[in-house]
């Protein structure tokens, strides 16, 4: 007893001569993250959860971070959903009442939000997710939805990139028809209500059709679409299925004229001998950005250094949503609002503020992402056009 009395003594004698050392504390915070990291819809997850995994392992090779007298470093706890809501549900189910994770990155597919929403509803105030899920849209910003924060920017309104998107479009083509094409999911529904109206406000013809998840064989519906006689078709929404429709399109004489503002350049490229334009929304070329901009030329070392293989650089736009910079951008908020627990004081100051990593991060006053992005216009034979847009 004496002995343990003297070094707890000595111990605090010590503490008291030297403030430096009473003060200096180590903790950890929890990050999740519920994505697509495999499955049919993968490309819609894939890169969030590769890109993640680099800032943390970053921040805590630098020591932490720290906010007051403490000094933090991060444990990502990232769960595969497979694009399986019901799997979604019971992972996010883990993370907040086992694993007390007060952040969550994902997801970015409406379908997975959709079903998790009314548990994760529960949680409002006591944690936020950072989702890019194109059906975020709907309930962000309302009351009793303080926990969802959108990160990826909204398609139509004044700073939307789908608006500036048709804009180029109508620029560069003159269309008077398009035709739609998209899966018969609630994503696919929104990108079918949001758009019509944008075209029609152009004076555009447009025409509308949805295929089942899973389909294989467009040339039905592709065939169909072609007695309207559009001058672009505008598939949607992943490269799973873009591939297809692509393909098939140029092979039937279908159309050669694509324009896209969910997917890849890969259809495209796949597809460059045959087709004639393909437009498509790109949240960062990396390839042309690698050669100009320093943040983008780390990222682009670092993701190669850590999983010791090549650059995704088709996938790599899709890290604009609740990925690298994004866990840069939370550490800012919590060190600006001096707290790693206080939920709403921290989304108060996220919101706030401007982040500049690989892409330059704001919100709007809908809680929603706006960021600079790229508008790819491929021509046959591969020849590429890149445009700058800041909104």
């Amino acid at each position: 007893m004496k002995s343990s009395f003297k070094g707890y003594f000595a111990a605090a004698l010590l503490a008291a001569a030297v403030p430096n050392l009473a003060s200096a504390q180590t903790a950890t915070v929890k990050l999740g993250q519920i994505e697509a990291q495999t499955g049919p819809n993968a490309i819609y997850g894939y890169m969030s959860s590769q890109g993640v995994p680099i800032a943390v392992d970053e921040v805590n090779k630098a020591g932490g971070f720290k906010v007051g007298d403490t000094t933090y470093k991060l444990e990502l706890i990232a769960l595969d959903t497979r694009g399986d809501p019901k799997e979604a549900t019971i992972q996010l189910k883990k993370l907040l009442e086992q694993d007390k994770v007060k952040f969550v990155f994902g997801p970015f597919l409406s379908n997975v939000f959709v079903t998790i929403y009314p548990y994760a509803k529960q949680f409002n105030g006591k944690f936020l997710m950072l989702g890019g899920g194109t059906r975020i849209h709907e309930y962000v910003g309302q009351p009793g939805n303080e926990f969802v924060i959108r990160t990826w920017n909204w398609d139509a309104g004044p700073k939307g990139f789908g608006e500036k998107m048709v804009d180029y479009l109508v620029k560069t083509a003159h269309p008077k028809k398009v035709a739609m094409l998209f899966q018969n999911d609630s994503g696919g529904k929104v990108l079918g209500d949001t758009y019509e109206p944008i075209f029609k406000a152009r004076g555009i013809e447009t025409m509308t059709e949805y295929f089942e998840p899973g389909t294989k064989d467009f040339s039905p519906v592709l065939a169909k679409i072609a007695e309207f006689h559009p001058d672009y078709l505008f598939p949607g929404y992943s490269d799973a299925a873009l591939y297809d429709i692509v393909r098939q399109s140029i092979e039937g004489n279908y159309s050669k004229k694509f324009f896209l503002v969910r997917g890849s350049t890969g259809p495209g490229m796949k597809n460059k001998d045959g087709l004639e334009d393909y437009i498509v929304y790109v949240p960062k070329d990396f390839e042309e950005a690698e050669k100009k901009e320093p943040k983008v030329k780390h990222f682009v070392d670092a993701y190669k250094a850590f999983y010791k293989r090549d650059f995704p650089y088709d996938q790599a736009p899709l890290c604009s949503s609740s990925c690298y910079d994004h866990v840069y951008m939370l550490i800012a908020a919590m060190q600006k609002a001096g707290t790693v627990d206080d939920v709403e004081k921290i989304r108060t100051t996220l919101l706030s503020m401007t982040y500049e990593g690989m892409w330059k991060i704001s919100f709007d006053d809908h809680n929603e992402q706006v960021f600079d992005f790229d508008i790819v216009h491929l021509k046959k034979g591969g020849v590429k056009e890149v445009t700058h847009v800041e909104p």
